[in-house]
C-alpha cells in the first residue's frame, strides 16, 4: 500500500467499498431488500430534501436570459440515462469506434519531460495524466467477438483478452453491473478503471487524489452520454458494481489498477419497460419512442 503512494483514509475507503457478488436487483448479497419505488423510499425515510435550494426571495432574483438555440443544446437535452435498451440489436462497428474514439481515444501526446508522456483526450485529467482505461464486455458488435478487451487509447484498437459465449457474456453483464438487468442487456460494456500507480505517482499519499479520480471517471461519462446520443443511441454510467467481478475478469490486482464505474452504450428498445426520467420527452413520448 505505502508502495503504490496511497493516502492511507482513501486507501481504507477503496478498499471497504468494493463489491463482490452484490445483487442490487434482491437476488445477492446486498444485505437488507432496497426500497423498490420513491413511493417506497418515502414511507421508509420520510421526505426527501428539497429538489430546489432557494437563498431569498423569489422578488430579489435577477433573471437571466435564456440561451439561444444551438447543436450543443440540442444534444445536451437527448442525454439521459437509457434503462430500456433492444437486447436482440448488434451494435454497428462503426457507432461502436466512434463513441470509443471521441470519448476513450488519446488525441495528441507530449513528451514533457524523457520518459514523461501526458496524453490529449475530449475530457480533463488531473495533473494531465489520463491514468483512466476502458475495459470492454463485448456482448453484440458487429464484427466482434463476445468476449474481454482492453482499448488502447494511442492505437484506436481493441487488444483481446478472452473470447466468451454469448450466455457467459452475459451473466458477466449481469455480476458487472450487479444485477441491474437493464444496464447488464447493453451490447457492449465498459468498466472505467484508475491506474492508480499513475496517477499517485505525482499526487503521492495526497489527501484529495482519489476524489480526483471520481470526478474523471464522472467527466469521461459525460463525454460518452453525449457521443452515444449523437449517434441516436442509448448511454448510461453507474458505480454500483462489484468491483470484484470486473477485477478477476480483467486481471486487474485492486490495489494498483482497479475499477470505477461502469458505462454501457448501445440502440434502445422501441418501447419503455423501465422507467425512465424524461420529462422533457426529448427521446420517449407516452413510452414509445
Amino acid at each position: 500500500m505505502r508502495d503504490s503512494h496511497w493516502w492511507s483514509p482513501a486507501a481504507v475507503a477503496w478498499s471497504f467499498a468494493r463489491w463482490q457478488a452484490v445483487d442490487t436487483d434482491g437476488s445477492g448479497s446486498s444485505g437488507d431488500a432496497a426500497p423498490r419505488s420513491t413511493q417506497d423510499l418515502i414511507g421508509r425515510f420520510g421526505q426527501p430534501p428539497a429538489a430546489v435550494v432557494e437563498r431569498g426571495a423569489p422578488a430579489q432574483r435577477l433573471a437571466l436570459r435564456p440561451p439561444s438555440h444551438s447543436p450543443l443544446g440540442e444534444l445536451l437535452a437527448r442525454r439521459l440515462t437509457c434503462r430500456n435498451f433492444d437486447a436482440r440489436s448488434v451494435l454497428p462497428q462503426a457507432d461502436f469506434a466512434t463513441v470509443m474514439h471521441r470519448v476513450f481515444a488519446a488525441h495528441g501526446q507530449h513528451e514533457l519531460a524523457p520518459g514523461a508522456v501526458a496524453l490529449k483526450k475530449t475530457s480533463p485529467s488531473g495533473g494531465g495524466l489520463h491514468p483512466l482505461e476502458a475495459y470492454v464486455l463485448v456482448q453484440r458488435v458487429e464484427g466482434l467477438a463476445p468476449g474481454l478487451y482492453h482499448y488502447h487509447c494511442v492505437d484506436h484498437a481493441l487488444e483481446p483478452l478472452g473470447g466468451l459465449a454469448d450466455d457467459a457474456a452475459a451473466a458477466l453483464a449481469r455480476e458487472f453491473v450487479a444485477g441491474q438487468a437493464w444496464f447488464a442487456d447493453a451490447p457492449v460494456l465498459l468498466a472505467m478503471t484508475a491506474r492508480f500507480w499513475r496517477h499517485q505517482w505525482k499526487y503521492r499519499n495526497h489527501a484529495k487524489a482519489y476524489r480526483v479520480l471520481h470526478l474523471e471517471a464522472g467527466h469521461f461519462s459525460q463525454t460518452l452520454f453525449l457521443a452515444a446520443a449523437e449517434l441516436g443511441l442509448g448511454a448510461y454510467v453507474t458505480a454500483a458494481i462489484n468491483e470484484r467481478a470486473i477485477e478477476r475478469a480483467f486481471g486487474l490486482d485492486g490495489l494498483q489498477d482497479g475499477p470505477l464505474a461502469v458505462c454501457g452504450f448501445g440502440p434502445r428498445a422501441a418501447r419503455m419497460a423501465t422507467f425512465e426520467l424524461d420529462p422533457a420527452r426529448a427521446v420517449w413520448a407516452d413510452g414509445v419512442r
